[in-house]
């Protein structure tokens, strides 16, 4: 994505509301749970399935029953999507970013939405660099594997790093972990590595795709695997993964350049899994 402008509507519990319309008081913020995107493209919410089960799991962390709109495979919560992508007349590529707030009989929620627009590239050549710095140390928690439990810790790594590059966020043992709001894959020789979610490795909706696609192509895909900074300086190729951005390449990291053969091939069909 390039740029995104925010939509004119802002759905509220199923009430439409001008974006400019003042929704809340303040109070309304000791109520609130967290909050998760999804990327629409061509009207079709992309990951669904694995979103919802992300935002059930996190309301079972909680101790919190399940939301009326995202019972039943979030059926509810898709119908408020779709009325405001009608609304906010948001055909071709948009960005969700759905809030939950806790009430008294059961979870309130908010929907906003942002026009968006679209990198051409399958993947880019350019690239992106890494960067490694010691601050950059998150946390564990039940939440880690999620948005919630992550994004303060993004924000911190992305504020302090003083570079173009993408910050690296380790843990306090300096297993790596990701980089803000994406998944961290290595490739080496046929092997995909991928960090290890019990050290409080992020975990995208998109990553159930790449493990399909690696298997696909026939090779070994091991997750929750420990990763070092010697294992990304041996690796072949690294490529980042975000259900929102899909599938970047990374170019390099420290005076290590990485290669694009098998790193293209899953983009290929991952992009074609996203778009169908």
């Amino acid at each position: 994505m390039s740029e995104s402008v925010l939509s004119s509507y802002i759905l509220f519990n199923g009430i439409f509301h001008k974006k400019e319309d003042k929704l809340f008081t303040a109070d309304i913020f000791e109520k609130f749970l967290f909050k998760e995107k999804i990327r629409a493209t061509n009207c079709h919410l992309l990951f669904w399935e694995e979103q919802i089960e992300q935002i059930n799991r996190q309301f079972e962390l909680l101790h919190i029953k399940e939301s009326s709109v995202t019972q039943n495979g979030g059926k509810e919560l898709k119908r408020q999507i779709e009325r405001n992508l009608t609304k906010n007349k948001l055909f071709k590529d948009a960005l969700f970013t759905f809030y939950f707030f806790k009430n008294e009989t059961d979870t309130s929620y908010m929907i906003k939405a942002e026009k968006i627009t679209a990198e051409d590239e399958l993947i880019s050549v350019k690239g992106i660099f890494l960067s490694l710095n010691p601050y950059n140390i998150k946390n564990i928690s039940a939440f880690s594997q999620f948005a919630a439990g992550s994004e303060i810790f993004w924000k911190y790594a992305q504020l302090i790093t003083k570079s173009p590059f993408e910050p690296l966020l380790q843990n306090h043992d300096g297993i790596i972990l990701e980089v803000p709001g994406k998944n961290l894959f290595i490739i080496k020789d046929n092997n995909v590595y991928t960090p290890n979610i019990t050290e409080g490795a992020f975990r995208s909706p998109a990553f159930p795709l790449v493990r399909e696609i690696c298997t696909k192509l026939k090779m070994d895909f091991i997750q929750d695997q420990k990763i070092s900074t010697d294992d990304l300086t041996d690796a072949d190729e690294i490529f980042l993964v975000s259900h929102i951005q899909g599938i970047q390449r990374v170019t390099g990291f420290k005076n290590k350049r990485y290669f694009l053969n098998k790193t293209r091939q899953i983009a290929r069909l991952f992009q074609g899994k996203m778009l169908k």
